[in-house]
């Protein structure tokens, strides 16, 4: 584990912050604790936006909405879809949105995700998924999610590697989150054993699965 640290402090040494908004934001949410992606899942994300230029963005899990500012501003000719279920989250988010050179184009639904995807009448068809929110519903998420892509489309879920447990069980708190690996490994199985997908499993940041869609 020390070395992917150092790896991991090597590669992020040379992270460069995409606005000077986006780097404020990060900061206050490190530094209260809030979630976020990690800067090597940034850059890793910016790469492959770059690459796929997405029209239209879904996002399940929101957290305070550092990542759907990211989207947006990476992306500044598309529009971002973020869904979230907790109240304090939302409400933080809403404001950070509202206060963003890129309000006009992020729409935040409050909710389960599952109902959302569900029962929400989408504008558009996505071009791009980031999924990261409950471990144990990953699948669930993706198959509802899968619905709304175009063909081609890309889907991202993050946090595969959880702290590294899912490899691991004696690393400390692996016993608590048992569950948590119980249906990651479940996942990944799923999306490794359809011959309609190309999947890719990286180690970036806590670990991430790219999965693109039928053409």
């Amino acid at each position: 584990m020390a070395i992917s640290t150092r790896q991991g402090d090597f590669v992020e040494s040379y992270h460069k912050p995409l606005t000077p908004e986006l780097e404020r934001l990060r900061l206050e949410n490190e530094n209260a604790g809030i979630p976020l992606i990690l800067k090597e899942t940034e850059d890793m994300l910016s790469m492959l936006l770059s690459l796929k230029k997405p029209g239209h963005i879904l996002e399940i899990g929101t957290a305070q909405g550092y990542s759907a500012l990211f989207f947006a501003s990476r992306c500044p000719d598309a529009c971002v879809v973020t869904i979230e279920k907790e109240d304090s989250m939302a409400e933080v988010a809403e404001l950070n949105f509202n206060n963003s050179p890129c309000a006009g184009r992020i729409e935040l639904l409050h909710g389960d995700a599952e109902e959302v995807l569900s029962n929400h009448i989408f504008k558009n068809k996505f071009d791009f998924v980031f999924i990261d929110a409950g471990k144990t519903h990953y699948r669930e998420y993706f198959s509802l999610a899968e619905k709304l892509c175009n063909p081609g489309a890309i889907i991202v879920c993050d946090n595969i590697l959880i702290s590294g447990w899912i490899y691991d069980r004696t690393l400390p708190g692996a016993k608590r989150h048992r569950t948590n690996v119980k249906y990651m490994k479940s996942f990944l199985e799923y999306i490794n054993n359809r011959e309609d997908l190309t999947v890719a499993l990286s180690s970036s940041g806590d670990g991430l699965a790219i999965i693109k869609l039928d053409d």
